[in-house]
């Protein structure tokens, strides 16, 4: 150990006074970090914080159930949990063949082509502007969705005008 230390003090000594070293060596295992167990003790803290933050959000905030599922008598539509609102928006605008069919496979095709057709090997987001742009317009429209069908759509899949027009 003590004397790896010494030869790359002498490397970089010769390098400093502009000498070719002796032997060309591959320093990329001098820069490497052990991941254990300095990074996993890192995300076991950070697990342990986030089911803490969880557990209490989960005990401060209250989720009632609804009332029993009546298998003879549903509502019409029913509203979707949060992560399908988007989509079922979506079925409120447009046919369905349109909006659960056409729609989903273009964006999911459209994330499956995403790295090939940006050709940036920029990793600085300055120089990534594209990337940027299109993933910011994907999740501000998918957000917008999901808000829209949450806060702004009652009973029935209609518009909760109190709310819409900022009236209550």
């Amino acid at each position: 150990m003590a004397t790896e230390a010494r030869e790359r003090i002498e490397a970089r000594r010769r390098l400093q006074r502009a000498e070719t070293p002796l032997a060309v060596r591959d320093d990329s295992q001098d820069e490497m970090i052990v991941s254990f167990p300095e990074f996993v003790f890192k995300e076991f803290i950070a697990s342990v914080a986030m089911t803490v933050f969880l557990l209490i959000v989960s005990i401060w905030l209250d989720a009632p159930l609804l009332n029993r599922a009546n298998p003879g008598m549903t509502p019409n539509p029913s509203k979707a949990p949060w992560y399908f609102l988007g989509l079922q928006e979506l079925l409120s605008r447009f046919p369905p063949l349109m909006a659960g069919v056409a729609f989903p496979t273009f964006v999911i095709v459209l994330m499956i082509l995403l790295p090939y057709l940006d050709r940036n090997p920029s990793r600085r987001p300055a120089e990534r502007k594209v990337a940027i742009i299109l993933f910011t317009l994907y999740m501000l429209i998918a957000v917008a969705l999901v808000l829209i069908g949450t806060f702004f759509r009652g009973e029935a899949w209609t518009w909760n005008w109190g709310l819409v027009l900022g009236s209550g």
